[in-house]
This record gives C-alpha cells, structure tokens and sequence, in this order.
C-alpha cells in the first residue's frame, strides 16, 4: 500500500537519524526534514489512495512513493557502505586499508549528501505540484465514480431482474417471510458483490407468493450514506412521491420520531433495505421500525457477514451461494444461446471462467451477444477478463472494488497480499497468517495483555472471510477453516491494485511483460511464477536487487532450480524479510542463505526423493519468526536452529528422531526462558512419534 511505503521510509528516516552516525550536521538536518515533509504529506495519500483512478491523483502519489523509495535505497547504501569500510585497525597493512577506507567513505557521504539535497528539491515539486494541480481541491470533492456507483446501485433495486437459479434459495427465504411469526422478523441476505444479492432481495420483494403487505418500501443505502436521505426516501417509499414535500423541513431526529408514527397506522409492513455496508447504518435506522406483533418484515442485503449476524439477536441470516454449472450456462443463454456446436464448447469454457457468479455471466453474455461469430468469441475467450471490464464499462471492475475501498488499511494490505497466490489454489491459512506478520502488516506493537500477532492475524483472516473476499474451501475437524480459495475476478482485482498501490507485483515466466524494468520500479515484493533465470538476469543488469523486501517463487513447471540461482538470490536481495521457496524443487540449500540476515520468513526448498540438509548458517538469521519446509520433504536441522531467538513457528519435518531428542530439550528450555518472545510457539519435539511427525 501507498501508506505503508511511506510510513516506511519515515520509519527508516527516523532509525537513521537517532543513531550515531558519523555524517554531516547539514546531511543529518536534510534527513530530518525529509522525514518531516513525508510525514506531512501521508495525510494526503491516505486520502488520495482510493481515487487513484484519477490521473491526477495518481501521478501526485507516484511522485511521492519515488521520493520514499528512494530515500529508503540512500540509507541502505550507506549502511552497506559503513560495513564495507568497518577494516580492523591492527597491523601496519591494516592501517593502509584503514586510511583507504576514510578516503572512499569522505567520497560516499559527499555523493549521500548530493542525494538528499536532491530528494529535497524534488519535496519541493511535489508540494508545488500539490497546489498547481488542486490536488487538495480534488480529494475534497465527491467522487463522480462514486455517485455512478450509487445511482446504479439504485436503478438496480428498482428493476426488475429475471433471476437464474437460486430456486432453493428463495423458497427458503420466502417461508421467513410468510412464518406465522407475528414479531417483526430481520432476514440478512450476504454474498460477494455480483452474487445477486439485490436482485433475489427485489424478487422476494415484488413476488405474489408472500402473504398480504398492506405496506412495503426499499431503499438502497450504499457505502456512502446520509441518514437524513435515507429515512426520507424510506418515508417517500411508503407514501409515494408526493409525500416528499411534507418532509422537507424535517431533520433526522424528527424523521426518526415520524416514521414509527406513519407505520403504527399502515398495518403490515415489508421493507427492503438494500446494499448495508456499516451495522452504524442500521443501529441509526433501527428505532424507527416498530414490532407491532404483526408479522412485519425487513429483508437487509450486505456483502459483510457481521452485519448479517449482528443486526438483530433473531435475525434469519442466509448466505448467498455461486451460481453452479448448469444454472451459470442456463443464465449466460437467456441472452446469448450459442448458434453452433463449436462455439457452445467456447461459450461454456468462458462462462466457467467466471467461477458462478451472475454479474460477470450477465456481463459476458450481453458482450457476446453483439457479435455472434466464432472469430470474435474466441478473440474474447483469450483475453476474457479485459473483454469483461471493456464489456461491462466499469461495473465489475467497479462493484467488487467497492469492497476493498471499504477495507481498513491494514486489512487492504492483507487482500492485495492474496495477489501472490495462482489460480484455483487453495490457501494454508496458517502460512497465510505468518507471511503477514513477516511482512509487518502485522507488528508486535499491536499485541496486547493476552493478544498476540496471529491472534491479530486471525482477526484479519475472518473479517476477509466474513466480507466474502475470501471463499471457505475446507474445514478441520473442530469446525475452524483450514482452506480457502479466492474467486478469479477477486484475484485479477487483487493482481491490479497490488501493483497499483506499490505493494506487490507478480511476474509470470512465458509471458510477455513490455517495460519489465519500468514494471518493477517502487516494488517491495515479487512473486516469480515457474522460471527465475530470465528474472535474475534482469535484476543483476538493471534493476537494484536491494530495494525487494519481499521475494516468492512459485514454481510449478519444471521445478528445478540450479544451485547457482540460488546463490545469486542470496548474494544480490540483502535486505530480504521474506524468502519463500518451498514450492521449488533442489536437493541443497546455499549456506550463502544465512547472509540474508534480515529475514523474519523463510521457505526452504526441498526434494521428494532426498532428504535436505539446513545448513549451519541458519543460525546467522538471528531475525528469523517463522522457518518453513516442503511439506514432502525431510529435513536435517543443525544445532545452531537454538540461536534463534525470535523463531515463533517451526513447519518442518524432521528426518532422524536423534536430533527431535536434541532439538527438542533446547527448544523447551529455551521456551521456557524469560527473556523469550511473547507468543513464541516453540513445542517439546521429544513428543514426537518419529519421521513423519511435523513440528508446527
């Protein structure tokens, strides 16, 4: 994220200036009020970091996350430089190299100093470009997207939809309503945006299968609200549009007191309020809907299952599902029912690209439906998710962006991160949470009395469960989710703003990538998809290897990797936090791996057939929380594991049960230390039942 980079760099900015370092009063106030100015402008990209739709914007934030970037490489250089000139001082040569070194460092610090009076002048721009370009004025002005939104939003619930599917659905929802119940009964309806929450909500709503209203209203509230309007258009809902006038000069205490009044006298009421993002919306709303033991109901839609589950103690909550095979075909052909057999073939291949959700198969059919020839359905099967967002305007693209903009800081970073993961892949979660503490989307400062990091990543992983950002896939046996998938559209959404917002991008070998080197620059983390050959060539002719913090190879092609490349990774990404290989196939791990000496993450490699030695050098990774093997391989672990003071998770398996004995008394002793880390995980593997048994 955009914030995050920055907060970065003024965290870098900061560290570097409380320390002692031997540099120029004037090199030291620059840094300073670098740090200062950054600090000044997160403000504004914070706001700015959900209209990054708009050119203007977009281009001002750019220029800030180059200045950060940049500032944050300066200081890394200058801390490699001071290691390379640290020579000891003993003998005469000693002395010569010492000499030596002064000159080169007097000649570093002067090419610094040259380099942050640059960034300077460049704070300077931004600031100017700041006022030029209105940039405040902009971010002060509703979003014209979001009022498009909203309109659609509300053109939508007014509309009747034929709706595929979902028979079971409605029948179950439909006797809710008609229960014999006569206390005024909540029923939630949640779902990923695109389900079709609205239009089966607007079906229930005009059916004739429903027991006698004598009164019904909807009202669309969306993420940006007034409840001022909302009770309004509620009020002018039941009344009709002529009502309006009488509301004008009422303000939202005496709508809340004038509602309840009109619907005393309006017998049995159904009500549909669609599209709920925040519980503060219905906690507002709520009053104003008397039970008058008649058998009322409200019908709420949500893409968040805690607003499902918390609007009310009774409330009848139902989660939408996806679309299945046939009901998806049966839906894509009310518009556009192929002519031929071949294109039948195609038009189910694209339409199970959209994984059951309506909005993309309305989309796709309505695009096809203007061109019914084989050449042009197969040029759209190629690139099928441009033609989808091309097709559609900016609706999907739009709709499933609405729930990221929703988001929190921290949990936006926790999405994007998903970016990393293939197609159809199933998640380990319990990877998932570590890598985020790697990362520092979760820190250590947030842990509290009894709270830990991966209580504070699990947070994290229900509330994308709960917002349907992330599907359930498998559930252990005490009912906790063990798996879960992330919806195509999701991940394509993912991929986009990850790179948007400068948090992570994926590189996938075979692909053509133009401008690779401009698609890396200001980067932090890069997931290589099968070959890292053509990759590492890249980065060791063009690109500044020092500025990733994040490195993922995802292999699942070839799978192996020369040993050489393995070193060049460890030789050239020094400031790695997360290295995860454990999807690539090798026989040896580099001992040139405990020269990354910043990492929190690792994922070994490993082999099916041959055991993998760890090599002693591990014990250099004194910053290390989480060590990760390949789960099909066996591991031998060297005693210098038990210099690792921060490990928190060790998820490997463990070859000779000589060394669980040895590895588990220090583990257990070391736990029990009181200098040792809140939360540390560390278990007495001398409980082990042998070989196959995995540490976790």
């Amino acid at each position: 994220m955009v914030d995050a980079i920055v907060s970065f760099a003024i965290e870098k900015l900061g560290e570097f200036i409380a320390q002692e370092v031997n540099i120029l009063l004037e090199v030291k106030d620059n840094l300073r009020w670098l740090k200062d100015e950054l600090r000044y402008l997160q403000s504004s990209i914070r706001s700015a970091e959900s209209r990054l739709e708009e050119e203007q914007i977009r281009n001002w934030v750019e220029d800030v996350i180059d200045v950060a970037n940049d500032a944050i490489k300066i200081l890394s250089d200058f801390s490699a430089h001071q290691q390379e000139y640290a020579a000891p001082k003993q003998g005469i040569l000693d002395r010569v190299r010492a000499c030596v070194c002064l000159i080169k460092e007097e000649a570093t610090l002067y090419d610094i100093g040259k380099e942050i009076d640059s960034l300077k002048k460049r704070i300077e721009v931004i600031k100017n470009r700041r006022n030029d370009y209105r940039i405040d004025n902009i971010l002060a002005t509703p979003n014209k997207q979001q009022k498009e939104r909203t309109l659609l939003r509300i053109t939508a619930i007014n509309n009747q939809v034929e709706v595929v599917g979902f028979e079971d659905d409605f029948k179950t929802l439909k006797a809710e309503l008609n229960s014999e119940d006569l206390s005024l009964k909540v029923i939630s309806i949640h779902g990923m945006g695109g389900l079709g929450k609205t239009s089966l909500a607007t079906k229930l709503y005009n059916s004739s299968e429903l027991r006698n209203f004598d009164t019904r209203a909807k009202v669309c509230v969306s993420n940006e609200y007034n409840i001022k309007d909302v009770l309004k258009r509620i009020v002018t809902s039941f009344m009709g549009a002529e009502y309006e006038q009488k509301l004008s000069t009422m303000d939202e205490y005496h709508l809340l007191q004038h509602l309840p009044e009109l619907l005393q006298s309006q017998g049995r009421y159904l009500v549909l309020i669609d599209d709920i993002w925040d519980i503060k919306v219905w906690d507002q709303i709520k009053t104003a809907f008397p039970n008058q033991k008649n058998g009322s109901r409200i019908i709420i839609t949500t893409r968040n299952k805690t607003v499902a589950e918390t609007v009310d103690d009774k409330c009848f909550v139902h989660q939408l599902r996806f679309l299945t095979e046939d009901e998806s075909w049966e839906l894509f052909c009310k518009r556009a029912k192929p002519t031929t057999q071949n294109m039948e073939k195609l038009g189910k291949e694209m339409v199970g690209k959209c994984r059951g959700l309506p909005l993309a198969i309305v989309v796709l059919s309505s695009l096809l439906l203007h061109n019914m020839s084989y050449e042009y359905w197969s040029k759209v099967k190629e690139h099928i998710w441009r033609h989808l967002k091309d097709g559609g305007s900016f609706q999907i693209e739009e709709i499933l962006s609405l729930s990221f903009n929703d988001l929190s800081p921290q949990i936006k970073d926790c999405f994007l991160y998903l970016a990393r993961y293939p197609e159809d892949h199933v998640i380990d979660l319990d990877k998932l949470k570590r890598l985020w503490i790697a990362e520092e989307f979760i820190s250590e400062a947030e842990e509290g009395e009894g709270v830990i990091m991966e209580d504070l990543a699990e947070d994290c992983l229900n509330e994308l469960i709960n917002r349907n950002l992330l599907q359930v896939n498998d559930l252990r046996w005490n009912g906790q989710v063990q798996g879960c998938r992330v919806h195509d559209l999701v991940r394509d959404l993912a991929i986009k703003k990850a790179k948007e917002h400068k948090l992570l991008v994926v590189l996938e070998s075979g692909k053509h990538h133009p401008e690779l080197i401009h698609l890396l620059e200001g980067q932090p983390r890069h997931v290589i998809y099968n070959e890292i050959g053509e990759y590492l060539k890249l980065v060791e002719r063009r690109f500044d290897a020092l500025l990733v913090r994040s490195l993922a190879v995802v292999n699942y092609l070839s799978g192996k990797y020369e040993l050489k490349e393995m070193k060049l990774v460890c030789a050239r990404f020094k400031n790695l936090k997360v290295l995860d290989m454990d999807s690539v196939h090798s026989k040896k791990i580099p001992k040139e791996i405990g020269d990354l000496v910043h990492l929190k993450y690792l994922g070994l490699m490993g082999h099916e057939e041959y055991p993998i030695e760890i090599p002693a050098s591990i014990g250099k990774l004194k910053k290390l929380q989480t060590l990760h093997g390949r789960w099909t391989t066996y591991y031998t672990v060297p005693r210098e594991i038990c210099e690792l003071h921060e490990l928190r998770h060790l998820a490997i398996n463990l070859l000779k049960k000589d060394y669980v004995f040895v590895l588990g008394n220090v583990l257990w002793d070391f736990r029990r230390r009181d200098d040792s880390p809140r939360g540390s995980t560390f278990l007495n593997l001398e409980d082990s039942a042998g070989p196959d048994k995995t540490t976790d």
